[in-house]
């Protein structure tokens, strides 16, 4: 029987840990090779409630733009890094 959302969900949430913003914060201080991206649509998420340098990449195409096996002008390229910490908002 096939998975379901709310049980791939729950595998990803005990694999992730989350932080709060001020953690996430104090580690792109700490980190300046990590990155944060904004996965809500862009046009609604106005630029006064976006974080200084936040990568816009929508929660439906971040797997396609971070697929290394996808044709390259799909993917991001500063996502191709696997060891550079990601923070997702």
């Amino acid at each position: 029987m096939a998975k379901s959302w709310m049980d791939m969900v729950t595998e990803a949430k005990a694999q992730v840990d989350g932080i709060t913003p001020t953690e996430a914060h104090q580690s792109l201080q700490d980190d300046q090779d990590a990155i944060l991206i904004e996965v809500r649509d862009a046009a609604p998420v106005p630029e006064t409630d976006r974080a200084p340098d936040v990568l816009m990449i929508s929660l439906g195409t971040l797997p396609i733009r971070a697929d290394l096996e996808v044709p390259e002008p799909l993917r991001d390229p500063r996502l191709k890094d696997r060891s550079r910490k990601v923070i997702t908002t």
